[in-house]
């Protein structure tokens, strides 16, 4: 995703006049997710309380609908029925490199609209946890345990981020937090969550998006 940042100040600029320094949060958002059946339902379950425990201090609040995959439409397979709202699917796509780097996850934009779905590499993040082993410490030698809370961190973080795009309606990366371009796999792994923190610009970003509808009406 390009690195605009002109783009995020005049979606901002274009929010209401009556934005207060603490914006109202938005509603409750469903958000349908759906696992392959190699990904620990206990697995999935830490990934999307980290990625709440991101969003939280900025009030936005999800709903997480499990739906098994077999009773889910993949969107490689057919299209996903955008009115059923934002889905997650965590599967093993490797996705596209960026500079030689594998995505985490990624959601696709569209005539500077984001898609419905978003997509978590289990495949993506176990290749990046075992070449970041300096950091993490050796897979093949961690507890069944051990693994996968690092994983879930990771994997958590990186449906933060694109939860972000979603909920600004922007490919913008910013300079520092939750929504720069890149972090650092000590950022991912460690046990604070320092570097994905949510600003003021974006917390107003999102209610103004949120007040005219957009989110609401994907």
């Amino acid at each position: 995703m390009l690195i605009i940042p002109s783009l995020a100040a005049a979606a901002l600029a274009a929010s209401s006049a009556a934005a207060v320094a603490h914006p109202a949060a938005p509603p409750p958002m469903v958000v349908t997710v759906t696992a392959l059946a190699d990904v620990s339902p206990a697995l999935v379950s830490r990934v999307l309380e980290e990625a709440d425990a991101i969003w939280q201090p900025a009030g936005v609040v999800f709903v997480w609908r499990r739906v098994p995959l077999s009773a889910a439409t993949r969107l490689d397979q057919d299209p996903f029925d955008a009115s059923s709202g934002l889905r997650v699917v965590i599967g093993n796509a490797p996705g596209t490199l960026h500079d030689n780097l594998m995505p985490l996850g990624w959601i696709q934009f569209a005539h500077e609209s984001p898609a419905q779905e978003i997509y978590l590499s289990y495949r993506n993040a176990v290749a990046f946890m075992i070449e970041s082993a300096p950091v993490t410490g050796v897979i093949s030698r961690m507890p069944p345990a051990e693994k996968e809370i690092k994983l879930s961190r990771a994997m958590g973080r990186a449906l933060a981020h694109e939860l972000g795009h979603y909920l600004m309606a922007s490919k913008v990366h910013s300079r520092h937090g939750l929504m720069q371009a890149r972090h650092t796999a000590y950022e991912f792994f460690e046990f604070s969550r320092h570097g994905f923190e949510i600003d003021m610009t974006e917390r107003q970003l999102i209610a103004a998006q949120w007040h005219d509808g957009i989110v609401a009406s994907r």
